[in-house]
């Protein structure tokens, strides 16, 4: 192989390792766009989970809260005490006041839990599109290194034939 032909075959070699590489990072960055994607999948379902958990969680505080309620006033019964009026009554409402106090703060505290989730899996998207693009952009930075590395050898392979690079 002579001068020219060996520059050319060089370059192509060059050309198609550069390829070969920005298939590659391209592979990975799209192999981290879809961990990314079903993390941010995995995020949303954890949200309506912790939703059902806690819409769970309030039947059995209002179950305990009916049996306290009935414990309460048979109490009151038990020591003479009317429980339309006064003070069993009060207590009655301050207990219900309370329990609706409860309900919604675990409400609260269990959509904002959910937001955290939800912006968790934004997050995880907006990773996964940055990786895509990262994937693209490799492609196209390999296609050019590639292009780049064939003028030059074909250049230099031609300046060999014409006398002008040697």
């Amino acid at each position: 192989m002579a001068g020219p032909e060996l520059m050319i075959a060089s370059a192509a070699v060059s050309a198609v390792g550069a390829m070969q590489q920005g298939r590659a990072q391209a592979r990975a960055y799209n192999y981290n766009a879809q961990i990314n994607e079903r993390n941010a999948l995995v995020a949303e379902q954890e949200g309506e989970q912790l939703i059902l958990e806690n819409e769970d969680a309030i039947v059995r505080f209002k179950r305990d809260f009916a049996k306290l309620q009935a414990a309460t006033q048979q109490a009151q019964r038990y020591n003479g005490w009317i429980a339309s009026g006064g003070t069993p009554l009060k207590v009655a409402l301050a207990n219900a006041a309370e329990a609706d106090e409860e309900i919604a703060v675990r409400r609260y505290n269990a959509k904002v839990g959910k937001q955290q989730k939800e912006e968790s899996a934004l997050q995880q998207r907006m990773q996964a599109n940055l990786n895509n693009l990262y994937a693209s952009s490799a492609r196209k930075a390999a296609f050019f290194q590639a292009g780049s590395s064939l003028l030059s050898g074909f250049g230099r392979a031609q300046g060999i034939e014409t006398g002008i690079g040697g």
